[in-house]
Protein backbone atom coordinates (compact mmCIF):
# COMPACT_ATOMS: atom_id res chain seq x y z
CA UNK A 1 0.00 0.00 0.00
CA UNK A 2 0.75 3.56 -0.60
CA UNK A 3 0.67 6.85 1.42
CA UNK A 4 -2.11 7.42 -0.02
CA UNK A 5 -3.53 4.15 1.57
CA UNK A 6 -2.03 5.32 4.70
CA UNK A 7 -3.69 8.74 5.19
CA UNK A 8 -7.10 6.76 3.77
CA UNK A 9 -6.99 4.63 7.26
CA UNK A 10 -5.29 7.83 9.29
CA UNK A 11 -8.63 9.88 8.06
CA UNK A 12 -11.07 6.93 9.50
CA UNK A 13 -9.13 6.04 12.54
CA UNK A 14 -11.23 7.61 15.18
CA UNK A 15 -14.43 6.18 14.09
CA UNK A 16 -13.09 2.78 12.63
CA UNK A 17 -15.03 -0.29 14.32
CA UNK A 18 -13.80 -2.74 16.96
CA UNK A 19 -16.79 -4.82 17.55
CA UNK A 20 -16.57 -7.19 14.28
CA UNK A 21 -20.03 -8.68 14.75
CA UNK A 22 -20.60 -12.55 15.93
CA UNK A 23 -21.03 -14.16 12.87
CA UNK A 24 -19.51 -17.21 11.55
CA UNK A 25 -16.63 -15.93 9.75
CA UNK A 26 -15.73 -13.58 12.32
CA UNK A 27 -16.08 -16.23 15.20
CA UNK A 28 -13.91 -18.40 12.88
CA UNK A 29 -10.75 -16.54 12.40
CA UNK A 30 -10.91 -16.78 16.50
CA UNK A 31 -11.25 -20.32 16.28
CA UNK A 32 -8.37 -20.94 13.99
CA UNK A 33 -6.10 -18.22 16.27
CA UNK A 34 -7.09 -20.28 19.50
CA UNK A 35 -6.44 -23.64 17.73
CA UNK A 36 -3.48 -22.82 17.05
CA UNK A 37 -1.44 -20.70 19.42
CA UNK A 38 -1.38 -21.26 22.63
CA UNK A 39 -1.04 -19.14 25.77
CA UNK A 40 2.57 -17.43 25.87
CA UNK A 41 3.20 -17.78 22.48
CA UNK A 42 4.55 -14.61 20.25
CA UNK A 43 2.11 -13.50 17.45
CA UNK A 44 1.88 -11.39 15.42
CA UNK A 45 -1.30 -9.25 13.91
CA UNK A 46 -0.40 -8.26 10.73
CA UNK A 47 -3.15 -5.11 8.92
CA UNK A 48 -4.38 -5.38 12.85
CA UNK A 49 -5.51 -1.72 12.77
CA UNK A 50 -7.05 -0.01 16.06
CA UNK A 51 -6.15 -3.71 17.95
CA UNK A 52 -9.57 -5.56 17.29
CA UNK A 53 -8.08 -8.45 17.48
CA UNK A 54 -4.86 -7.74 19.24
CA UNK A 55 -6.03 -6.73 22.08
CA UNK A 56 -8.13 -9.65 23.42
CA UNK A 57 -5.61 -11.95 22.18
CA UNK A 58 -3.35 -10.38 24.22
CA UNK A 59 -5.92 -10.59 27.04
CA UNK A 60 -5.91 -14.58 26.55
CA UNK A 61 -2.03 -14.16 27.26
CA UNK A 62 -0.55 -14.26 23.84
CA UNK A 63 2.65 -11.99 23.47
CA UNK A 64 0.92 -9.74 20.50
CA UNK A 65 2.54 -7.41 18.06
CA UNK A 66 0.13 -5.48 16.01
CA UNK A 67 1.43 -4.00 12.87
CA UNK A 68 -0.49 -1.47 10.91
CA UNK A 69 0.29 0.71 7.95
CA UNK A 70 -1.40 3.42 9.80
CA UNK A 71 -0.43 5.57 12.54
CA UNK A 72 -3.34 6.76 14.18
CA UNK A 73 -4.70 3.10 13.61
CA UNK A 74 -2.14 2.29 16.36
CA UNK A 75 -2.55 5.43 18.55
CA UNK A 76 -6.39 4.57 18.56
CA UNK A 77 -5.50 1.03 20.25
CA UNK A 78 -3.37 2.41 22.66
CA UNK A 79 -6.50 4.63 23.34
CA UNK A 80 -8.68 1.91 23.85
CA UNK A 81 -9.75 1.04 27.53
CA UNK A 82 -9.51 -2.60 26.78
CA UNK A 83 -5.53 -1.85 26.21
CA UNK A 84 -5.43 0.53 29.04
CA UNK A 85 -6.83 -2.59 31.35
CA UNK A 86 -3.79 -4.72 30.73
CA UNK A 87 -0.41 -4.92 32.48
CA UNK A 88 1.99 -2.54 30.95
CA UNK A 89 3.83 -6.14 29.75
CA UNK A 90 0.75 -7.94 28.16
CA UNK A 91 -0.11 -5.21 26.27
CA UNK A 92 0.03 -5.13 22.29
CA UNK A 93 3.31 -3.81 20.87
CA UNK A 94 2.18 -1.22 18.10
CA UNK A 95 4.54 -1.51 14.73
CA UNK A 96 4.38 0.54 11.95
CA UNK A 97 4.93 -0.76 8.44
CA UNK A 98 3.94 -2.12 5.55
CA UNK A 99 3.19 -5.74 5.74
CA UNK A 100 5.26 -6.25 2.16
CA UNK A 101 8.38 -5.26 4.03
CA UNK A 102 8.29 -6.28 8.17
CA UNK A 103 10.67 -5.04 10.83
CA UNK A 104 10.63 -8.52 12.34
CA UNK A 105 13.39 -11.07 12.53
CA UNK A 106 12.60 -14.32 10.40
CA UNK A 107 11.96 -17.41 12.30
CA UNK A 108 11.32 -15.63 15.50
CA UNK A 109 7.52 -15.86 16.21
CA UNK A 110 4.85 -18.79 16.78
CA UNK A 111 2.02 -17.25 14.69
CA UNK A 112 1.11 -15.02 11.91
CA UNK A 113 -1.96 -14.08 10.98
CA UNK A 114 -3.83 -11.47 8.33
CA UNK A 115 -7.58 -10.85 7.95
CA UNK A 116 -9.22 -8.48 5.66
CA UNK A 117 -6.04 -7.13 4.37
CA UNK A 118 -4.45 -8.99 1.31
CA UNK A 119 -7.40 -8.35 -0.87
CA UNK A 120 -5.99 -4.86 -1.10
CA UNK A 121 -2.46 -5.80 -1.87
CA UNK A 122 -1.62 -5.98 -5.58
CA UNK A 123 1.43 -7.50 -4.54
CA UNK A 124 -0.03 -9.51 -1.60
CA UNK A 125 2.15 -13.08 -2.65
CA UNK A 126 5.14 -10.44 -1.03
CA UNK A 127 2.95 -10.25 1.94
CA UNK A 128 2.44 -13.23 2.57
CA UNK A 129 6.09 -14.32 1.80
CA UNK A 130 6.68 -12.10 4.79
CA UNK A 131 4.30 -13.54 7.28
CA UNK A 132 5.96 -16.98 6.49
CA UNK A 133 9.08 -15.39 7.13
CA UNK A 134 8.90 -14.23 10.52
CA UNK A 135 7.39 -17.50 11.25
CA UNK A 136 9.71 -20.01 13.23
CA UNK A 137 9.65 -23.61 11.60
CA UNK A 138 7.31 -25.38 12.80
CA UNK A 139 4.72 -22.19 13.58
CA UNK A 140 1.52 -21.33 12.01
CA UNK A 141 0.03 -18.35 9.40
CA UNK A 142 -3.78 -17.82 9.24
CA UNK A 143 -4.50 -16.39 6.14
CA UNK A 144 -7.81 -14.49 4.92
CA UNK A 145 -7.41 -15.00 0.93
CA UNK A 146 -10.65 -13.39 -1.55
CA UNK A 147 -11.34 -15.79 -4.18
CA UNK A 148 -12.70 -14.64 -7.61
CA UNK A 149 -15.73 -15.76 -7.31
CA UNK A 150 -18.15 -13.06 -5.50
CA UNK A 151 -20.65 -10.60 -6.93
CA UNK A 152 -19.59 -8.00 -3.93
CA UNK A 153 -16.18 -7.47 -5.40
CA UNK A 154 -18.14 -5.38 -7.92
CA UNK A 155 -18.93 -3.43 -5.26
CA UNK A 156 -15.95 -3.36 -3.09
CA UNK A 157 -13.95 -2.40 -6.44
CA UNK A 158 -15.69 0.65 -6.90
CA UNK A 159 -15.78 1.54 -3.20
CA UNK A 160 -12.09 1.26 -2.71
CA UNK A 161 -11.35 3.04 -6.01
CA UNK A 162 -13.35 6.19 -5.37
CA UNK A 163 -11.35 6.39 -2.16
CA UNK A 164 -7.86 6.48 -3.90
CA UNK A 165 -6.73 2.40 -3.82
CA UNK A 166 -5.94 0.96 -6.87
CA UNK A 167 -8.65 -1.76 -6.81
CA UNK A 168 -9.04 -4.80 -5.35
CA UNK A 169 -6.81 -8.39 -6.14
CA UNK A 170 -8.61 -11.87 -5.42
CA UNK A 171 -6.25 -14.85 -5.74
CA UNK A 172 -7.05 -17.99 -7.79
CA UNK A 173 -6.61 -21.57 -6.18
CA UNK A 174 -4.06 -21.60 -8.51
CA UNK A 175 -1.91 -18.88 -7.90
CA UNK A 176 -2.01 -19.19 -3.77
CA UNK A 177 -1.15 -23.16 -4.77
CA UNK A 178 1.92 -22.28 -6.82
CA UNK A 179 2.69 -19.71 -4.07
CA UNK A 180 2.71 -22.06 -0.94
CA UNK A 181 4.34 -24.87 -2.05
CA UNK A 182 7.38 -22.28 -3.55
CA UNK A 183 7.33 -21.13 0.33
CA UNK A 184 7.65 -24.62 1.73
CA UNK A 185 4.41 -24.46 3.69
CA UNK A 186 1.58 -27.36 4.37
CA UNK A 187 -1.05 -26.89 4.11
CA UNK A 188 -3.13 -27.25 7.55
CA UNK A 189 -6.17 -26.86 7.12
CA UNK A 190 -8.46 -24.57 5.18
CA UNK A 191 -12.31 -23.51 5.19
CA UNK A 192 -13.96 -22.19 2.37
CA UNK A 193 -17.13 -19.72 2.99
CA UNK A 194 -19.27 -16.46 1.13
CA UNK A 195 -21.07 -19.05 -1.32
CA UNK A 196 -24.21 -17.09 -0.06
CA UNK A 197 -23.39 -14.35 0.94
CA UNK A 198 -23.05 -12.91 -2.21
CA UNK A 199 -26.67 -12.59 -2.68
CA UNK A 200 -26.56 -9.80 -0.39
CA UNK A 201 -25.05 -7.40 -2.73
CA UNK A 202 -28.25 -8.17 -5.23
CA UNK A 203 -30.38 -4.74 -5.38
CA UNK A 204 -32.97 -4.72 -2.09
CA UNK A 205 -32.05 -7.92 -0.88
CA UNK A 206 -29.92 -6.66 2.16
CA UNK A 207 -33.06 -4.21 2.58
CA UNK A 208 -35.66 -6.03 1.69
CA UNK A 209 -35.13 -9.66 3.07
CA UNK A 210 -34.09 -11.51 6.01
CA UNK A 211 -31.42 -13.30 4.10
CA UNK A 212 -28.85 -12.17 5.83
CA UNK A 213 -29.95 -13.91 9.71
CA UNK A 214 -31.07 -16.95 7.55
CA UNK A 215 -27.65 -17.83 6.38
CA UNK A 216 -25.64 -16.30 8.96
CA UNK A 217 -28.39 -17.14 11.86
CA UNK A 218 -26.55 -16.32 15.40
CA UNK A 219 -24.59 -19.14 17.31
CA UNK A 220 -24.38 -21.72 14.34
CA UNK A 221 -20.80 -22.84 13.63
CA UNK A 222 -20.49 -23.81 10.47
CA UNK A 223 -23.81 -21.03 9.72
CA UNK A 224 -25.79 -22.06 6.69
CA UNK A 225 -23.83 -19.95 4.57
CA UNK A 226 -20.28 -22.13 5.64
CA UNK A 227 -22.25 -25.54 5.35
CA UNK A 228 -23.52 -24.75 1.78
CA UNK A 229 -19.80 -23.61 0.91
CA UNK A 230 -18.23 -25.99 2.09
CA UNK A 231 -20.29 -28.67 -0.16
CA UNK A 232 -18.73 -25.89 -3.41
CA UNK A 233 -15.53 -24.58 -1.98
CA UNK A 234 -14.36 -24.15 -5.66
CA UNK A 235 -17.10 -21.20 -5.18
CA UNK A 236 -16.34 -19.68 -2.17
CA UNK A 237 -15.61 -16.27 -2.51
CA UNK A 238 -13.22 -16.50 1.05
CA UNK A 239 -10.91 -19.00 2.50
CA UNK A 240 -9.61 -19.34 5.48
CA UNK A 241 -6.13 -20.59 5.21
CA UNK A 242 -3.98 -21.94 8.06
CA UNK A 243 -0.26 -23.07 6.95
CA UNK A 244 2.28 -24.87 9.07
CA UNK A 245 5.67 -23.75 7.89
CA UNK A 246 8.36 -26.72 7.52
CA UNK A 247 9.81 -27.41 10.75
CA UNK A 248 13.40 -28.67 8.21
CA UNK A 249 13.89 -25.05 7.70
Amino acid sequence: MTSKEQMHFDLRASSYETDIGQDYPQALKWQLIEKYSQPGNTVVDVGGANGRHAVDLAGLRREVTCVDLSPSMLLQMRKRDEFRALPQKQRPRPVVSRAQQLPISSNSVDMSYCFATLLLMPDQEKAISELVRIVRPGGYVILDIARPWNLGWIYWRRHYKKHGFPGIYPLSFKRTNTLFRGLKCHLEEKVATGFLSQLLFLPRVESRTKLREFIHAAGQSPDLDGRITGKVPLLANREYIVLRKDNRL
